[in-house]
Protein backbone atom coordinates (compact mmCIF):
# COMPACT_ATOMS: atom_id res chain seq x y z
CA UNK A 1 0.00 0.00 0.00
CA UNK A 2 1.25 3.49 -0.89
CA UNK A 3 2.09 6.05 1.83
CA UNK A 4 1.06 9.75 1.98
CA UNK A 5 -2.09 11.53 1.08
CA UNK A 6 -3.01 9.22 -1.82
CA UNK A 7 -2.70 6.21 0.41
CA UNK A 8 -4.70 7.70 3.24
CA UNK A 9 -7.53 8.86 1.03
CA UNK A 10 -7.55 12.29 2.67
CA UNK A 11 -7.78 15.62 0.87
CA UNK A 12 -4.60 17.72 1.30
CA UNK A 13 -6.26 20.19 3.62
CA UNK A 14 -7.54 17.36 5.81
CA UNK A 15 -4.10 15.84 5.98
CA UNK A 16 -2.57 19.19 6.91
CA UNK A 17 -5.22 19.80 9.58
CA UNK A 18 -4.48 16.41 11.08
CA UNK A 19 -0.76 17.14 11.10
CA UNK A 20 -1.16 20.52 12.81
CA UNK A 21 -3.71 19.30 15.32
CA UNK A 22 -1.02 18.31 17.79
CA UNK A 23 1.43 21.14 17.02
CA UNK A 24 2.32 23.19 20.10
CA UNK A 25 3.43 26.28 18.12
CA UNK A 26 1.27 28.78 16.24
CA UNK A 27 1.48 27.45 12.67
CA UNK A 28 -0.33 27.68 9.33
CA UNK A 29 -0.22 25.58 6.20
CA UNK A 30 -0.86 27.71 3.13
CA UNK A 31 -1.27 26.75 -0.55
CA UNK A 32 2.11 26.67 -2.15
CA UNK A 33 1.06 28.23 -5.44
CA UNK A 34 -2.49 29.46 -5.22
CA UNK A 35 -3.39 33.12 -5.75
CA UNK A 36 -3.01 34.89 -2.38
CA UNK A 37 -1.73 31.64 -0.85
CA UNK A 38 -4.95 30.76 1.01
CA UNK A 39 -4.82 29.00 4.35
CA UNK A 40 -5.23 25.24 4.26
CA UNK A 41 -4.89 24.48 7.97
CA UNK A 42 -4.22 26.27 11.26
CA UNK A 43 -2.82 24.85 14.50
CA UNK A 44 -4.82 25.29 17.73
CA UNK A 45 -1.99 27.50 19.05
CA UNK A 46 -2.37 29.87 16.08
CA UNK A 47 -6.14 30.03 16.54
CA UNK A 48 -5.61 30.90 20.21
CA UNK A 49 -2.99 33.54 19.33
CA UNK A 50 -5.07 35.21 16.60
CA UNK A 51 -8.50 34.76 18.13
CA UNK A 52 -9.91 33.44 14.80
CA UNK A 53 -11.98 30.30 14.55
CA UNK A 54 -10.89 27.62 12.06
CA UNK A 55 -13.69 28.47 9.62
CA UNK A 56 -12.56 32.15 9.63
CA UNK A 57 -9.05 31.12 8.59
CA UNK A 58 -9.53 28.30 6.07
CA UNK A 59 -9.46 29.62 2.51
CA UNK A 60 -8.43 33.12 3.64
CA UNK A 61 -5.47 34.75 1.92
CA UNK A 62 -2.36 34.42 4.07
CA UNK A 63 -1.26 37.97 3.22
CA UNK A 64 -4.63 39.39 4.34
CA UNK A 65 -3.70 38.45 7.92
CA UNK A 66 -1.00 41.14 7.88
CA UNK A 67 -1.99 44.61 9.10
CA UNK A 68 -2.60 47.08 6.27
CA UNK A 69 0.12 49.43 7.50
CA UNK A 70 2.79 46.72 7.84
CA UNK A 71 6.25 47.91 6.83
CA UNK A 72 6.28 47.85 2.98
CA UNK A 73 9.79 46.42 2.69
CA UNK A 74 8.93 43.42 4.83
CA UNK A 75 5.78 42.75 2.78
CA UNK A 76 7.73 42.97 -0.48
CA UNK A 77 10.31 40.44 0.73
CA UNK A 78 7.55 38.10 1.89
CA UNK A 79 5.74 38.24 -1.48
CA UNK A 80 9.00 37.60 -3.30
CA UNK A 81 9.75 34.54 -1.16
CA UNK A 82 6.24 33.17 -1.73
CA UNK A 83 6.56 33.59 -5.49
CA UNK A 84 10.04 32.05 -5.66
CA UNK A 85 9.26 29.17 -3.32
CA UNK A 86 12.02 30.29 -0.98
CA UNK A 87 12.03 30.46 2.78
CA UNK A 88 12.29 33.74 4.68
CA UNK A 89 11.96 35.23 8.15
CA UNK A 90 10.33 38.62 8.84
CA UNK A 91 8.94 40.53 11.82
CA UNK A 92 5.34 41.43 10.91
CA UNK A 93 2.32 42.96 12.56
CA UNK A 94 -0.72 40.70 12.21
CA UNK A 95 -4.30 41.84 12.49
CA UNK A 96 -5.97 39.50 14.98
CA UNK A 97 -9.67 39.06 15.68
CA UNK A 98 -11.43 42.14 17.01
CA UNK A 99 -8.91 44.49 15.36
CA UNK A 100 -6.19 43.61 17.85
CA UNK A 101 -2.61 43.80 16.55
CA UNK A 102 0.07 41.26 17.45
CA UNK A 103 3.75 41.36 16.51
CA UNK A 104 5.21 38.06 15.32
CA UNK A 105 8.40 36.64 13.96
CA UNK A 106 7.05 34.89 10.80
CA UNK A 107 9.12 32.03 9.41
CA UNK A 108 8.05 30.92 5.93
CA UNK A 109 9.31 27.44 5.09
CA UNK A 110 10.78 26.86 1.60
CA UNK A 111 8.97 24.81 -1.02
CA UNK A 112 10.72 21.44 -0.88
CA UNK A 113 8.53 19.21 -3.08
CA UNK A 114 8.89 21.06 -6.35
CA UNK A 115 5.98 22.29 -8.43
CA UNK A 116 3.69 19.51 -7.15
CA UNK A 117 3.95 20.47 -3.49
CA UNK A 118 0.50 21.32 -2.16
CA UNK A 119 1.30 23.38 0.94
CA UNK A 120 3.96 25.40 2.70
CA UNK A 121 4.47 25.69 6.44
CA UNK A 122 4.43 29.11 8.18
CA UNK A 123 5.49 29.31 11.85
CA UNK A 124 4.76 32.26 14.14
CA UNK A 125 6.50 33.40 17.34
CA UNK A 126 4.66 36.02 19.39
CA UNK A 127 6.90 39.10 19.88
CA UNK A 128 4.19 41.50 21.04
CA UNK A 129 5.50 41.87 24.59
CA UNK A 130 9.09 42.30 23.43
CA UNK A 131 8.12 44.89 20.82
CA UNK A 132 6.03 46.72 23.42
CA UNK A 133 8.96 46.71 25.84
CA UNK A 134 11.25 48.08 23.13
CA UNK A 135 8.70 50.81 22.41
CA UNK A 136 8.51 51.72 26.10
CA UNK A 137 12.30 51.78 26.31
CA UNK A 138 12.50 54.11 23.31
CA UNK A 139 9.89 56.41 24.81
CA UNK A 140 11.66 56.34 28.19
CA UNK A 141 14.95 57.21 26.49
CA UNK A 142 13.34 60.11 24.63
CA UNK A 143 11.76 61.38 27.84
CA UNK A 144 15.08 61.08 29.68
CA UNK A 145 16.86 63.00 26.93
CA UNK A 146 14.23 65.74 27.00
CA UNK A 147 14.48 65.96 30.79
CA UNK A 148 18.28 66.10 30.64
CA UNK A 149 18.10 68.93 28.14
CA UNK A 150 15.55 70.73 30.31
CA UNK A 151 17.84 70.35 33.35
CA UNK A 152 20.78 71.74 31.39
CA UNK A 153 18.65 74.68 30.33
CA UNK A 154 17.61 75.31 33.95
CA UNK A 155 21.26 75.13 35.02
CA UNK A 156 22.25 77.71 32.42
CA UNK A 157 19.41 79.95 33.51
CA UNK A 158 20.35 79.45 37.16
CA UNK A 159 23.95 80.45 36.42
CA UNK A 160 22.73 83.60 34.74
CA UNK A 161 20.44 84.38 37.67
CA UNK A 162 23.27 83.73 40.13
CA UNK A 163 25.48 86.25 38.36
CA UNK A 164 22.67 88.80 38.39
CA UNK A 165 21.90 88.12 42.06
CA UNK A 166 25.57 88.49 42.98
CA UNK A 167 25.63 91.91 41.37
CA UNK A 168 22.41 92.82 43.18
CA UNK A 169 23.88 91.63 46.48
CA UNK A 170 26.93 93.83 46.00
CA UNK A 171 24.71 96.84 45.35
CA UNK A 172 22.56 95.96 48.38
CA UNK A 173 25.62 95.69 50.63
CA UNK A 174 26.64 99.21 49.69
CA UNK A 175 23.17 100.50 50.52
CA UNK A 176 23.17 98.53 53.81
CA UNK A 177 26.46 100.06 54.98
CA UNK A 178 25.09 103.53 54.30
CA UNK A 179 21.76 102.75 55.99
CA UNK A 180 23.38 101.45 59.18
CA UNK A 181 25.06 104.86 59.58
CA UNK A 182 21.79 106.76 59.44
CA UNK A 183 20.06 105.47 62.58
CA UNK A 184 16.31 105.48 62.17
CA UNK A 185 16.63 105.05 58.41
CA UNK A 186 18.17 101.66 59.21
CA UNK A 187 14.78 100.35 60.36
CA UNK A 188 13.04 101.47 57.20
CA UNK A 189 15.76 99.85 55.13
CA UNK A 190 15.44 96.58 57.05
CA UNK A 191 11.77 96.55 56.18
CA UNK A 192 12.72 97.08 52.55
CA UNK A 193 15.37 94.36 52.85
CA UNK A 194 12.81 91.82 54.14
CA UNK A 195 10.58 92.43 51.12
CA UNK A 196 13.55 92.44 48.78
CA UNK A 197 15.17 89.27 50.10
CA UNK A 198 11.94 87.28 49.51
CA UNK A 199 12.82 87.41 45.81
CA UNK A 200 16.38 86.12 46.20
CA UNK A 201 17.51 82.63 45.43
CA UNK A 202 18.85 80.17 47.96
CA UNK A 203 22.37 80.39 46.55
CA UNK A 204 22.45 84.18 46.79
CA UNK A 205 21.38 84.00 50.45
CA UNK A 206 24.08 81.46 51.25
CA UNK A 207 26.65 83.65 49.54
CA UNK A 208 25.60 86.68 51.62
CA UNK A 209 25.79 84.66 54.86
CA UNK A 210 29.22 83.36 53.93
CA UNK A 211 30.59 86.84 53.26
CA UNK A 212 29.23 88.13 56.59
CA UNK A 213 30.84 85.18 58.37
CA UNK A 214 34.23 86.03 56.83
CA UNK A 215 33.86 89.68 57.88
CA UNK A 216 32.88 88.66 61.43
CA UNK A 217 35.92 86.40 61.78
CA UNK A 218 38.22 89.15 60.53
CA UNK A 219 36.74 91.90 62.70
CA UNK A 220 38.63 92.81 65.86
CA UNK A 221 35.78 94.88 67.26
CA UNK A 222 33.46 92.86 69.47
CA UNK A 223 30.45 95.08 68.83
CA UNK A 224 30.95 94.88 65.07
CA UNK A 225 31.33 91.11 65.22
CA UNK A 226 28.12 90.72 67.22
CA UNK A 227 26.27 93.00 64.80
CA UNK A 228 27.47 90.89 61.87
CA UNK A 229 26.47 87.65 63.63
CA UNK A 230 23.03 89.12 64.30
CA UNK A 231 22.67 89.98 60.61
CA UNK A 232 23.69 86.43 59.68
CA UNK A 233 21.00 85.01 61.94
CA UNK A 234 18.37 87.20 60.34
CA UNK A 235 19.41 86.09 56.85
CA UNK A 236 19.19 82.43 57.90
CA UNK A 237 15.65 82.93 59.14
CA UNK A 238 14.68 84.55 55.87
CA UNK A 239 16.33 81.63 54.11
CA UNK A 240 14.06 79.24 55.99
CA UNK A 241 10.99 81.04 54.62
CA UNK A 242 12.58 81.02 51.17
CA UNK A 243 13.09 77.25 51.43
CA UNK A 244 9.44 76.74 52.41
CA UNK A 245 8.25 78.91 49.53
CA UNK A 246 10.57 77.43 46.93
CA UNK A 247 11.15 73.78 47.81
CA UNK A 248 8.74 72.48 50.45
CA UNK A 249 5.38 74.15 49.86
CA UNK A 250 2.98 72.92 47.21
CA UNK A 251 1.39 76.37 47.26
CA UNK A 252 3.96 79.16 47.86
CA UNK A 253 1.14 81.45 48.99
CA UNK A 254 0.25 79.15 51.89
CA UNK A 255 2.80 78.45 54.67
CA UNK A 256 1.97 76.44 57.80
CA UNK A 257 2.96 78.84 60.57
CA UNK A 258 3.31 76.16 63.28
CA UNK A 259 5.80 74.10 61.27
CA UNK A 260 7.77 77.21 60.33
CA UNK A 261 7.97 78.43 63.97
CA UNK A 262 9.19 75.02 65.17
CA UNK A 263 11.94 74.97 62.57
CA UNK A 264 12.89 78.57 63.30
CA UNK A 265 13.11 78.00 67.06
CA UNK A 266 15.17 74.85 66.56
CA UNK A 267 17.68 76.73 64.38
CA UNK A 268 17.96 79.64 66.84
CA UNK A 269 18.39 77.20 69.75
CA UNK A 270 21.17 75.32 67.94
CA UNK A 271 22.91 78.60 67.08
CA UNK A 272 22.80 80.22 70.55
CA UNK A 273 22.53 77.46 73.18
CA UNK A 274 25.73 77.31 75.24
CA UNK A 275 25.01 73.71 76.28
CA UNK A 276 22.47 71.12 75.07
CA UNK A 277 19.25 71.22 77.08
CA UNK A 278 20.41 74.09 79.32
CA UNK A 279 17.68 76.38 77.99
CA UNK A 280 14.57 74.48 76.86
CA UNK A 281 12.44 75.93 74.07
CA UNK A 282 8.82 74.88 73.58
CA UNK A 283 6.52 75.86 70.70
CA UNK A 284 2.74 75.90 71.15
CA UNK A 285 1.19 77.06 67.86
CA UNK A 286 -2.17 76.95 66.14
CA UNK A 287 -1.84 74.07 63.64
CA UNK A 288 -4.55 75.55 61.42
CA UNK A 289 -2.70 78.83 60.89
CA UNK A 290 -1.78 78.74 57.18
CA UNK A 291 -0.81 82.13 55.81
CA UNK A 292 1.01 83.79 52.95
CA UNK A 293 4.59 85.13 53.07
CA UNK A 294 3.42 88.73 53.69
CA UNK A 295 2.44 87.80 57.26
CA UNK A 296 4.76 84.81 57.86
CA UNK A 297 8.01 86.64 57.09
CA UNK A 298 7.58 89.52 59.60
CA UNK A 299 6.24 87.16 62.29
CA UNK A 300 9.21 84.85 61.80
CA UNK A 301 11.62 87.76 62.18
CA UNK A 302 9.78 88.96 65.30
CA UNK A 303 10.06 85.52 66.92
CA UNK A 304 13.67 85.23 65.82
CA UNK A 305 14.61 88.62 67.30
CA UNK A 306 12.85 87.92 70.59
CA UNK A 307 14.25 84.40 70.86
CA UNK A 308 17.78 85.58 70.06
CA UNK A 309 17.55 88.36 72.66
CA UNK A 310 16.36 85.84 75.25
CA UNK A 311 19.29 83.50 74.61
CA UNK A 312 21.77 86.38 74.69
CA UNK A 313 20.53 88.30 77.74
CA UNK A 314 18.00 86.32 79.81
CA UNK A 315 20.25 83.51 81.02
CA UNK A 316 23.71 84.85 81.91
CA UNK A 317 26.52 82.84 83.49
CA UNK A 318 25.22 79.45 82.35
CA UNK A 319 21.85 79.88 84.02
CA UNK A 320 19.25 77.24 82.99
CA UNK A 321 15.87 78.38 81.76
CA UNK A 322 12.74 77.91 79.72
CA UNK A 323 11.34 79.78 76.71
CA UNK A 324 7.78 79.37 75.45
CA UNK A 325 6.79 80.48 71.94
CA UNK A 326 3.01 80.59 71.59
CA UNK A 327 0.81 81.39 68.57
CA UNK A 328 -2.88 81.41 69.41
CA UNK A 329 -6.20 83.00 68.51
CA UNK A 330 -7.64 85.89 70.51
CA UNK A 331 -11.15 87.23 70.57
CA UNK A 332 -12.56 89.53 67.89
CA UNK A 333 -10.66 87.97 65.00
CA UNK A 334 -7.14 88.59 66.25
CA UNK A 335 -4.06 86.43 66.78
CA UNK A 336 -1.20 86.81 69.23
CA UNK A 337 2.37 85.54 69.10
CA UNK A 338 4.24 85.50 72.43
CA UNK A 339 7.85 84.76 73.28
CA UNK A 340 8.07 84.29 77.05
CA UNK A 341 11.17 83.41 79.09
CA UNK A 342 11.82 82.91 82.80
CA UNK A 343 15.19 84.67 82.76
CA UNK A 344 16.50 87.68 84.67
CA UNK A 345 14.22 90.15 82.90
CA UNK A 346 14.91 93.08 80.59
CA UNK A 347 16.27 96.33 82.08
CA UNK A 348 14.21 99.46 81.39
CA UNK A 349 17.01 101.15 79.45
CA UNK A 350 17.31 98.16 77.12
CA UNK A 351 13.57 98.14 76.52
CA UNK A 352 13.72 101.75 75.36
CA UNK A 353 16.96 101.70 73.38
CA UNK A 354 17.30 98.20 71.89
CA UNK A 355 17.58 98.14 68.12
CA UNK A 356 16.19 94.61 68.07
CA UNK A 357 13.07 95.63 70.00
CA UNK A 358 12.55 98.60 67.73
CA UNK A 359 12.75 96.17 64.83
CA UNK A 360 10.05 94.04 66.51
CA UNK A 361 7.79 97.10 66.71
CA UNK A 362 8.39 97.97 63.06
CA UNK A 363 7.70 94.40 61.92
CA UNK A 364 4.54 94.32 64.05
CA UNK A 365 3.29 97.40 62.19
CA UNK A 366 4.06 95.63 58.93
CA UNK A 367 1.73 92.83 60.08
CA UNK A 368 -0.88 95.51 60.99
CA UNK A 369 -0.36 94.66 64.65
CA UNK A 370 0.99 96.11 67.86
CA UNK A 371 3.94 94.94 69.94
CA UNK A 372 4.56 95.07 73.66
CA UNK A 373 7.44 94.12 75.96
CA UNK A 374 6.71 93.51 79.61
CA UNK A 375 7.83 91.55 82.64
CA UNK A 376 6.70 87.95 82.94
CA UNK A 377 4.40 86.46 85.58
CA UNK A 378 5.32 87.45 89.15
CA UNK A 379 7.84 89.89 87.73
CA UNK A 380 10.14 87.16 86.43
CA UNK A 381 11.47 86.98 82.89
CA UNK A 382 10.32 88.89 79.86
CA UNK A 383 7.30 88.57 77.56
CA UNK A 384 7.42 89.89 73.98
CA UNK A 385 3.97 89.76 72.41
CA UNK A 386 2.52 90.93 69.11
CA UNK A 387 -1.22 91.12 68.50
CA UNK A 388 -2.39 91.29 64.87
CA UNK A 389 -5.52 90.63 62.76
CA UNK A 390 -6.15 86.99 61.90
CA UNK A 391 -5.56 86.73 58.12
CA UNK A 392 -8.17 83.96 57.89
CA UNK A 393 -10.85 86.31 59.22
CA UNK A 394 -9.79 89.04 56.80
CA UNK A 395 -9.87 86.58 53.88
CA UNK A 396 -13.32 85.30 54.89
CA UNK A 397 -14.68 88.83 55.20
CA UNK A 398 -13.28 90.18 51.92
CA UNK A 399 -15.72 90.54 48.99
CA UNK A 400 -15.41 87.93 46.26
Amino acid sequence: MENGEEGSGLAPEDAFAGALGTAGLPMLVIEAQGSGNPVLAASPAFRQLSGYAAEQLLGRSFLSLCASDTEPGAMARLRAALAAGQGCSETLRLRAAGGRDIWCAVILGPRRGGEDEAGRLVTFFDLTERVEQERRLREAKEIAERRAEARMKRLREANARLKEETERRQRTEAVLRDALARGEEDLRFRDFLVREVNHRTKNALQLAIGLLAIQARQSRDEATRKALETAMGRLRRIGAVHALLTYESENPRSIQAADYLRRLCHEVEESHATAPGLVRVEVDADEEAIWGPDITVPLGLIVGEALTNAFKHAFPDGRPGYILVRLAAQSEGRMVVRVEDDGIGLPTQRREGSLGLRLVELLARQAKGTASVEAGPRGQGTVVSVSFPDPRQQSAGSPK
